[in-house]
């Protein structure tokens, strides 16, 4: 591996923090990415995310904390010594080499000959798919194929950490999602780790076994992606990974393992409690995916009926499979249900209709913190 260590691609970031003069921006993070998993970093801009990887990377040092990578510890490090290959949002491919010579770049910087390098270079290129444009000058290709140089040159020295900084934002929608399912085919191939800096939540959720959302230089929640999306533990979360209504009020009773919750707009909300049962009068915030909402027109939800809020349509937005309807309901914010094409179709809402949202009691999670009212950086408009 020309030099570099071998073994586990475990990372782990141990009360890491980061200061840029007087801001932290990564502050306190304990991290474990497992070896061979592919995680993704995701959360608004500014919130550290490049940052951690960077440090990883030994592109910046940490003011406080460790990070190790297998059993060593890289803080100190130069990258060259760390496993890690990088592979940078702009591509940075050097526009006077060939395909097959920016390959090889970094094998010819580690005194490798020449016949080895363009060797091993070819062999990658194959692996990309761009062996037929091993003698292409850059300019020459398309975007996704810049890419795919990019790739093949970060993975030549055989790294067990392959750090992505936004790897598909310069890239088409079309380019986007082939791209996204070829970089998690090679991972699996590979059985490398992959740390993935992104700050589109879809993309997150296709490609991650990990996600790590971040808010503010700190880490809101670490989990599996189905976790993250379905089970989100804060406000934040459900609100920045997008498909979640967060709804909150007051705990009026608990019985048989479920809670009562009172809005103070009006609304009665059920939801199945876990673990310890929250006191009476606790403030609690819970959520209610948009494709678990169903619609009937006319504001016909009864007092004391649980689970049902009534709304005025303010937008409806065709998504090919479901429509995306925004209520205008008594909350803090907008209510959104995702009705499916055929049913939204058969009897379809115009702006200013009157309807009632309803749901079930099995279809509510309750939050781990309840809701702040904290604002949401414009940068997290989820894309649901």
């Amino acid at each position: 591996m020309d030099g570099q260590p071998s073994g586990s691609g475990e990372i782990r970031l141990v009360n890491v923090t980061k200061t840029f003069g007087d801001m932290d921006a990564v502050k306190s993070i304990d991290l474990v990415i497992p070896h061979g998993s592919y995680c993704c970093l995701v959360g608004p801009s500014g919130c550290g995310k490049t940052t951690i990887l960077r440090m990883i990377a030994g592109h910046e040092t940490p003011t406080s904390g460790e990070i190790h990578i297998g059993e060593q510890m890289v803080v100190g490090l130069k990258p060259v010594q760390r496993g890690t290959a990088m592979m940078f949002q702009s591509y940075a491919l050097f526009p006077h080499l060939s395909v097959l010579d920016n390959v090889a770049f970094y094998l010819k910087m580690r005194d490798v000959a020449k016949a080895e390098r363009r060797q091993r270079a070819r062999e990658m290129l194959e692996r990309v798919q761009l062996d037929h444009l091993a003698e292409r000058m850059p300019a020459m290709l398309s975007g996704g194929q810049q890419q795919r140089v990019a790739l093949a040159r970060a993975l030549i020295t055989n790294p067990r950490v392959l750090l992505l900084d936004e790897p598909l934002s310069a890239l088409d929608e079309f380019l986007r999602l082939r791209m996204r399912g070829e970089l998690k085919s090679l991972q699996n191939e590979l059985g490398i780790t992959f740390v993935h800096v992104t700050h589109t939540q879809p993309e997150a959720i296709a490609l991650a076994d990990m996600v790590v959302v971040m808010d503010h230089g700190r880490i809101d929640q670490a989990d599996t992606a189905r976790h993250i999306f379905s089970r989100p533990a804060t406000p934040y979360v459900a609100r920045f990974m997008g498909g979640q209504n967060v709804l909150s009020g007051i705990v009026t009773e608990t019985s048989g393992g479920v809670l009562a919750i009172a809005d103070a707009s009006g609304p009665t909300y059920a939801a199945s409690a876990s673990g310890t049962m929250p006191a009476v009068g606790t403030p609690m915030s819970f959520v209610v995916r948009r494709d678990r909402i169903a619609l009937t027109k006319g504001a016909s939800a009864a007092a004391g009926e649980v689970n049902a809020v009534n709304g005025r349509v303010i937008a409806t937005e065709y998504q090919g499979t479901y429509v995306k309807v925004t209520l205008d309901v008594a909350s803090r914010e907008a209510f959104v249900a995702n009705i499916g094409d055929d049913t939204y179709f058969a009897d379809p809402l115009r702006v200013g209709d009157e309807v009632t949202a309803r749901w079930a009691t099995a279809d509510v999670h309750v939050l781990e913190r309840a809701d702040t009212g904290a604002a949401i950086d414009p940068y997290a408009e989820d894309a649901a």
